[in-house]
């Protein structure tokens, strides 16, 4: 078998899967809110569609960008979102963290720029990570070494079910993570 042969059937999966999105870099993420916004109309149909949380903190934009997985009656913590590995925390490309000007983080200097914002849920703390790699699909190419700031959250039980995977971010810089029964927030500030 030639090269191009086993080329083919190595990318043929990964085409057909959804797993190459040549769109992904630049309208994902793209400060352009209409950009943005064409982006998330043409992915709608999808199961787990786009979504952007945004705040505008001085001179500063900060936003996330994710896609929205549902529960659909499943069971989501230990099962569907395993407990000690990393996560993309959403689905289909990896959680990106965009910050116009520099930023704090629960207190830690972030520099302006997209991140991809992972996440490893256990059962009591979770591992938040900022990652400079954020062109990824999903958490299959995560690289530990290229992390720049890690930290922990405590998740909450709340008795108010979120179907989607929703993250907000309010006046006062609290990013917001809601999903199921499961909650956990922390701060972001201009630097």
């Amino acid at each position: 078998m030639s090269h191009w042969w086993k080329l083919l059937v190595v990318l043929t999966p990964l085409v057909l899967s959804g797993c190459y999105r040549p769109e992904y870099p630049s309208k994902f993420i793209s400060s352009d809110l209409k950009e943005f916004e064409s982006y998330q109309k043409k992915c709608a149909s999808r199961p787990s569609p786009p979504a952007r949380a945004i705040a505008t903190m001085g001179d500063t934009d900060v936003f996330i960008t994710y896609s929205q997985p549902a529960v659909k009656e499943r069971t989501i913590w230990g099962e569907l979102v395993s407990y000690n590995k990393v996560w993309r925390t959403g689905a289909n490309e990896a959680t990106v963290l965009s910050a116009t000007g520099d930023i704090l983080v629960n207190g830690d200097t972030l520099l302006a720029g997209n991140y991809a914002l992972y996440t490893i849920p256990t059962k009591e703390k979770w591992t938040v990570i900022l990652n400079t790699k954020y062109e990824v699909w999903g958490a299959y190419d995560y690289d530990q070494s290229l992390d720049v700031l890690r930290f922990e959250v405590e998740p909450s039980t709340d008795n108010e079910m979120s179907e989607r995977m929703t993250f907000t971010i309010d006046d006062a810089g609290i990013v917001e993570f809601a999903w199921d029964k499961l909650k956990f927030d922390f701060l972001v500030m201009p630097l």
